[in-house]
């Protein structure tokens, strides 16, 4: 008897383990992923002062960071969509790779509706400020 109350109360806690467990909608990567409209990038450092500035965008501009196995991130900025890869760390600091290098990124801003991150470019003095929303 007290060795079928013994396997029962395993049963019942290996149970309430099991359905206790819920899908991670707090980590910093589950809360960038998605569709982002991006509002604006304000960007210095570039040694062509043109180039510097602030840039608004339209709602057909977005930055799409994707769940899957190679973690894309699809920038589309007035019709050029351009590919690339993200890496998270465990704080709110994460990483972009694009055809034009490595960006280090650091969270500013980061709501369900708003994501603001700083973006310093490996290897430049370029910086870049993203407004996005959704």
């Amino acid at each position: 008897m007290k060795k079928q109350i013994t396997i029962i109360g395993l049963l019942f806690i290996a149970t309430t383990a099991l359905l206790s467990c819920k899908k991670d909608q707090t980590s910093f990567k589950a809360r960038i992923v998605g569709k982002w409209m991006v509002n604006k990038i304000e960007v210095s450092g570039n040694t062509n002062q043109s180039l510097n500035g602030t840039f608004n965008y339209t709602r057909d501009d977005y930055m799409d960071f994707k769940l899957n196995s190679e973690d894309q991130v699809e920038l589309s900025l007035t019709n050029q969509r351009t590919i690339g890869n993200y890496t998270t760390s465990l704080g709110d600091e994460f990483g972009m790779i694009f055809p034009e290098g490595t960006s280090y990124c650091t969270t500013t801003n980061l709501t369900a509706t708003q994501f603001q991150f700083t973006a310093k470019i490996d290897k430049t003095n370029i910086v870049k400020t993203y407004y996005l929303t959704r």
